[in-house]
């Protein structure tokens, strides 16, 4: 076992979530059957199974689109808490790799730090054209456009 792989684990594991659950996961030795040779490897408590994990920011928002459009990626099975959680795993790994394949996520996390903000995402707000101005001259003015 490298250390490499292991350092590699440790990060994803603190910064990452369970695309399942959205819970937090841990690095734990799995043994398998009779097989002396332990693997560590990245697990969800919650769910009890080893998980690779996903960004947290792409967690929130597949549940956002799974529970707001009541999406369900699964519709040859009954709809069930478990199928709402497999539905915002598959929508957080299509939202994970359109963010990779267009250079905007890689191994280690965001390339860029996703503008993202929770009062925002699930939550109507109507704002009047001189407030979206008002936006609009301060964000020129932080990115210096």
């Amino acid at each position: 076992m490298t250390t490499d792989r292991i350092d590699e684990l440790k990060k994803r594991a603190h910064r990452c979530v369970c695309k399942n659950c959205g819970s937090p996961l841990e690095l734990r030795r799995i043994i398998y059957g009779n097989i002396e040779d332990a693997r560590v490897e990245i697990f969800c408590s919650e769910c009890g199974k080893i998980e690779f994990g996903i960004e947290p920011e792409i967690y929130a928002v597949a549940k956002y689109f799974v529970e707001e459009l009541n999406y369900n990626a699964f519709p040859d099975m009954e709809e069930s808490e478990k199928t709402k959680q497999m539905s915002i795993a598959k929508v957080g790994e299509i939202i994970a790799w359109a963010y990779k394949n267009m250079g905007y996520l890689n191994a280690d996390g965001f390339v860029y730090p996703p503008k993202t903000e929770d009062n925002i995402l699930g939550e109507s707000i109507v704002i009047t054209d001189g407030e979206l101005d008002k936006m609009l001259i301060k964000d020129v003015e932080a990115n210096h456009i």
